[in-house]
């Protein structure tokens, strides 16, 4: 944290550990909401319900509930009436109260739902009906929009009407025509900068850059990223503007899909992070492992298979180590980077084929720099001679193939498992890990057999 949350963080510890409610009240009075919505991550549970209650009101604890990690909500929420409840969803936007009403139980979301004015309820409603990882699920339904036939002046007149609260964004003012079909965007500079009897349909983009409501909220970042946008427009299919995806979203989602990418890759979830049992973490994890434990299992089968060849050169054992580890970091790596490339776009099924065999040479360049090195290392520490020479033979080859091996099985998997459309964040890492030892060992053992006849 940064030294002004860890401060306000060891300051309500302090203050809540001598019951002192007063000067907590007037520290958070001070503190910003997102602020406070970080620090509850890191308070006693026990803690929660009483900072909350002594924010200083109403519109304080809706926009702090807006920013709070999902998980605390039963905290909060626990013991409160549904009346209380809903006065703080009718202070949020839509699309917080969305998010907010997504995570309750259905019971208590119908009945905060029957609370909400119909208007309210109706808007909310649709924006729950909904793929929470679309477009349409993390749009805010807060915009301004105008007839196009407007002038630049009456632009301007209507949005210093309008109330601050009923608009999300203001830096584009949306155009639609009489259909209600969005057919451009102006923005604020463009407003201001035109004589005020110009009509939008002049100073207006026509192109807009949309996204459909069904549209991946992935994709949607995307979008926002390439042409650097503070939000982007939501239409659904008959073009009507039905809300905005803004910056702050955006920001979201880039951060969630990148978290939850490395987690999968390491069989985890967002539970790993969150106020789960021990038990659930562990039905999580465990199905990842076990593919890993297989893995291993036929590994040490194999070396069980070789057991007579060991014998006969104790030598080989201390090197089976690096063989595989350096085999796995390699293939780790590589399987990392497709994966994340897949992911943001960096890497496509058009030219996933020009990474495969980037990613292979890489690998097979690396294997000859760390070939050579452990071959040198071998002669040095067995001493001279035809059977140091062909032991150092043996390793130097087995760790080049190995992590050629290992950097295209890398490469491949993700590709492979994004043309069968399975996410390659989850299944990578174990067929990986379990594909790449089990050819490490092959590979070093037939090596060996090769180079040291009496194998």
């Amino acid at each position: 944290m940064s030294p002004r949350l860890q401060l306000l963080l060891e300051s309500l510890q302090k203050l809540l550990r001598r019951g002192a409610h007063g000067p907590v009240r007037r520290l958070l009075h001070k503190a910003r909401p997102a602020d406070v919505a970080v620090v509850m991550r890191f308070l006693d549970a026990r803690h929660h319900g009483r900072v909350f209650d002594l924010l200083p009101d109403d519109e304080t604890r809706a926009e702090t509930l807006s920013e709070l990690d999902p998980h605390l909500l039963p905290d909060l929420i626990e013991g409160r009436t549904v009346a209380e409840l809903a006065g703080l969803l009718k202070l949020m936007g839509g699309d917080d109260a969305a998010d907010i009403l997504a995570e309750l139980p259905d019971a208590l979301r119908q009945e905060l739902l029957d609370a909400l004015k119909p208007h309210e309820a109706e808007e909310v409603e649709d924006l729950l009906g909904y793929d929470e990882e679309t477009a349409g699920g993390i749009m805010s339904p807060d915009f301004f929009a105008l007839p196009e036939v407007y002038t630049a002046e009456q632009a301007i007149k209507a949005l210093q009407a309008a109330d601050e609260d009923d608009i999300e964004m203001a830096y584009y003012v949306y155009a639609i025509n009489e259909h209600g079909h969005l057919v451009g965007v102006v923005s604020l500079r463009a407003l201001v900068i035109h004589p005020p009897k110009t009509p939008l349909t002049e100073i207006m983009v026509s192109d807009v850059i949309s996204a459909k409501v069904d549209t991946d909220q992935e994709e949607v970042a995307r979008i926002a990223a390439r042409y650097n946008l503070l939000a982007v427009p939501v239409v659904d299919a008959g073009n009507h503007l039905v809300g905005i995806v803004t910056i702050d979203d955006v920001i979201d989602v880039i951060r969630e899909e990148a978290t939850e990418d490395i987690l999968k890759m390491a069989g985890a979830d967002e539970t790993a992070f969150e106020g789960y049992s021990v038990v659930k973490n562990v039905r999580t994890r465990a199905p990842w492992l076990f593919a890993t434990w297989l893995g291993g299992l036929a590994a040490s089968v194999l070396i069980g298979a070789f057991e007579a060849q060991l014998e006969a050169r104790v030598a080989l054992a201390a090197f089976i180590p690096i063989v595989l580890g350096m085999g796995g970091n390699v293939g780790t790596q590589t399987a990392t980077i497709m994966v994340r490339g897949l992911a943001t776009g960096r890497v496509s099924r058009d030219i996933g084929s020009r990474y495969f065999m980037r990613e292979t040479g890489i690998g097979a360049m690396l294997g000859i720099l760390y070939g050579a090195l452990l071959a040198g290392y071998s002669v040095v520490r067995y001493g001279g001679g035809g059977e140091t020479v062909q032991l150092a033979l043996t390793v130097g080859l087995s760790i080049l193939t190995s992590m050629t091996a290992a950097a295209t099985v890398g490469s491949a998997t993700p590709l492979l498992f994004d043309r069968l459309n399975i996410d390659p964040a989850v299944a990578t890492g174990p067929v990986v890990t379990t594909t790449v030892d089990i050819l490490g060992i092959l590979v070093y053992f037939l090596t060996a057999a090769a180079f040291l006849g009496g194998l």
